[in-house]
């Protein structure tokens, strides 16, 4: 009876532990980019430590966006996108008009905050049948040419604002490489003996990199 016992609390035992293991989500914290998708967009969200080439004006930090928060500017840009796109530039002809396509775009999604606390989303739309949905969650994509088939657009959710709308130039399509940034110069004295002093440059900015203030 005894050993009954014990063989019944040791399967209930080891019933929670499968059960505990299989209910286990790993943390949203560690998520380094994330797959959204809704009524009429599909694209991917990255995570406020993913590092990007570019800032936005007021900038104060990032932040990593929820799919709430996805859909609203995602609901924000296609009801305005055709009254801030109404002259067209870069459009028309062989170039696509970006507001008659919203669907066939694929997004890239980054999140910021500015200096009064608000969310921006700043949105990458790319519309290229050679990309992989691998490359596209692998790094924000920066480009230049392609004309209306590459633009990016921000949204201020605080606000409902749809802003800073820019559409590449006509042209071949390229796919920007990373910059790299310099490491800190080192000052060194002719006094071998007194300590390396380190001269904190900051970030430079070469005059390839692409901003979008």
């Amino acid at each position: 009876m005894i050993m009954k016992k014990l063989l019944f609390a040791l399967g209930i035992v080891m019933f929670a532990s499968l059960a505990s293991a299989q209910e286990y989500i790993e943390p949203v914290e560690k998520w380094k980019v994330a797959e959204v998708s809704g009524n009429n967009y599909h694209g991917w969200a990255f995570h406020q430590d993913w590092e990007v080439d570019f800032t936005v004006e007021g900038q104060d930090g990032r932040c990593t966006l929820t799919d709430e928060e996805v859909a609203e500017a995602e609901r924000l840009i296609q009801k305005r996108i055709a009254y801030v796109n109404r002259d067209h530039y870069n459009q028309g002809g062989m170039c696509p008009v970006i507001d008659e396509h919203m669907r066939l775009y694929r997004r890239q999604y980054v999140g910021f905050t500015n200096d009064r606390g608000d969310h921006i989303v700043w949105v990458n739309f790319l519309w290229d049948d050679n990309l992989t949905d691998q490359k596209l969650a692998s790094d924000v994509l920066l480009t230049k040419g392609g004309c209306g088939h590459f633009w990016h657009i921000k949204c201020n959710l605080a606000t409902g604002k749809v802003y800073g709308l820019e559409v590449n130039e006509d042209g071949d399509v390229q796919y920007l490489p990373r910059v790299k940034k310099p490491a800190p110069r080192i000052s060194r004295s002719r006094d071998r003996n007194k300590k390396v002093k380190v001269r904190k440059t900051g970030i430079i900015h070469s005059p390839e990199e692409k901003r979008f203030n």
